[in-house]
């Protein structure tokens, strides 16, 4: 009776073999179509939007928040909105100095560059919330073209069949605005300087880095091995690189001067490595002939960075106006682990942990800001914030370098060290959900910097 089955099988077998190809084929065959023009990409239309005049105070913006969707299933995207705004005043001073009114404010701009793949995914989310949030703070020629082919799942299968995943997602924007060279009028500033000596028209260019998303993930362990020249990470550099490039191009349509372009860069988790090595990038060619801005008109603000680099230089005062902010309790800017040489350019700017005296007052400033944004208030266990501000020490002692990841006893300890951590209270460390509360909630005097991280 089993041998009339097996010729079924096989058949069976044969036809779910083909049509694996054929699937594999259509995948690729829109990738390479899609990318070259040859096939329309499904991607929601871009409305046209006008570029609001600056307004005089804040906005409200829309984002997709995690948390909110996590607890919504009427609200799938998890839409939410906060407040922004982007003074000229802001702008007038060293991009070289800490300023928390621009931090806060990249916070919010960071999730909203995020938000931006519900609208180019095809999941129903129509609302283009980059070109949105930044028209309306008196931004034009919104570009968010690179979303494209890299937010539907179809473009992440067609990412993982083609190996191309070492990508990012990214917008750009202008507007003009009247800065006061010599002056920091400078609302939210980390401090004072000099009177404003006259106002020039310049160029403030945004740029915004989507997160880990999709395939992209993948990218996340693209590190050298050991034997390897490289610096930095593989998989945050590939994609830096591609940023870069478009950057330039965007900047040449634009007509953007160097000596008069200011340039913003942000972006959270993933995102805010990439920009970490985006803002290096820039820095290194301000004295060059590539140069795109100049070193004090580079300000750069990440969230929730992982470390990008294992640069040497990463500490010298060249990169000090990188500001990396950090919640002690979010595991993911504590790896690749600091022990394996890993670290991020510029500097460190860490939220309040567990261990500050200010952490018990500040949370309540915070949990009340998070729960504006979110209309949720989540509960902190005092051992489990312990436990996940010191996961990098323990799981350095665990995992002193990277070949000791690399073996099954490696991934063993990896895995344990995991487990022992409340993984919940982990994903609301790193959401941007809490970056943004925590940065609302605050001020600089609340922060402590570290040049070398």
């Amino acid at each position: 009776m089993a041998r009339p089955r097996r010729p079924i099988a096989s058949v069976i077998n044969a036809s779910l073999t083909a049509l694996a190809l054929v699937g594999l084929f259509v995948v690729q065959a829109y990738f390479v179509g899609g990318a070259v023009g040859l096939m329309p990409a499904a991607h929601a239309e871009m409305p046209a939007f006008a570029a609001a005049d600056v307004p005089d105070g804040p906005i409200m913006v829309d984002y997709c928040s995690e948390a909110v969707a996590a607890h919504d299933p009427g609200n799938p995207s998890g839409r939410t909105s906060t407040s922004v705004e982007l003074d000229d005043a802001w702008f007038a001073g060293d991009s070289r100095r800490y300023h928390h009114g621009i931090a806060t404010n990249c916070a919010v701009l960071s999730a909203v560059c995020n938000s931006e793949s519900h609208f180019y995914s095809g999941s129903g989310d129509r609302i283009p919330y980059a070109e949105r949030a930044l028209s309306g703070l008196g931004f034009s020629q919104v570009h968010t073209d690179s979303y494209e082919l890299r937010s539907a799942v179809l473009d992440q299968l067609a990412a993982l069949v083609n190996g191309s995943h070492d990508v990012a997602a990214y917008t750009f924007a202008n507007r003009r605005i009247e800065t006061a060279r010599h002056g920091d009028a400078a609302a939210g500033g980390s401090s004072s300087s000099s009177p404003a000596t006259g106002s020039s028209p310049e160029a403030l260019v945004f740029v915004g880095i989507r997160g880990s998303y999709g395939a992209e993930w993948v990218s996340n362990f693209n590190l050298p091995d050991a034997a390897s020249p490289d610096a930095d990470h593989r998989g945050f550099k590939t994609a830096e690189q591609e940023v870069a490039q478009a950057l330039e191009r965007y900047l040449d349509e634009i007509g953007a001067d160097p000596a008069r372009t200011r340039i913003l860069v942000t972006g959270h988790s993933r995102g805010g490595a990439i920009a970490n090595l985006l803002a290096a990038d820039l820095i290194d060619r301000a004295d060059g002939p590539g140069a795109l801005a100049s070193a004090d008109a580079i300000y750069a603000y990440t969230f929730a960075a992982p470390c990008p680099t294992k640069s040497a230089d990463r500490g010298d005062n060249a990169y000090a106006g990188i500001f990396n902010i950090v919640n002690p309790s979010d595991l993911v800017p504590q790896l690749p682990l600091p022990a394996w040489g890993y670290g991020r350019y510029g500097t460190t700017v860490e939220l309040p942990g567990y261990a500050s005296t200010r952490f018990a007052s500040s949370l309540a400033l915070m949990q009340q800001a998070y729960q504006a944004n979110t209309g949720l208030l989540d509960s902190y266990s005092p051992d489990a914030l312990e436990r996940l501000d010191s996961f990098d020490a323990q799981a350095s002692q665990s995992l002193p370098t990277l070949e000791s990841l690399l073996n099954p006893f490696g991934i063993f300890t990896a895995v344990r060290e995991l487990l022992e951590v409340d993984l919940g209270l982990a994903f609301t460390s790193h959401c941007p959900d809490t970056y943004i509360a925590w940065m609302q909630a605050v001020d600089a005097r609340a922060l402590s910097f570290t040049q070398r991280a």
